[in-house]
């Protein structure tokens, strides 16, 4: 089961973070971000990205 579990795990966080990269784009080519803010919104999807990732990594799937 950990190597089906490890493939579902990395297709969800493959998955999640091509989100995250439209969520950016999205966020980017509506808003006329100063470059300030851009770093901030950058800031917060990686952490977010890492977040996610620790969460994956350390839990079971049931």
């Amino acid at each position: 089961m950990g190597i089906i579990e490890d493939k579902i795990k990395e297709d969800l966080m493959q998955t999640i973070f091509a989100d995250t990269a439209n969520i950016y784009d999205f966020i980017e080519s509506r808003f006329a971000l100063e470059d300030e803010k851009r770093n901030e919104l950058i800031a917060k999807l990686n952490e977010f990205n890492n977040d996610l990732s620790l969460l994956l990594k350390s839990s079971k799937l049931s």
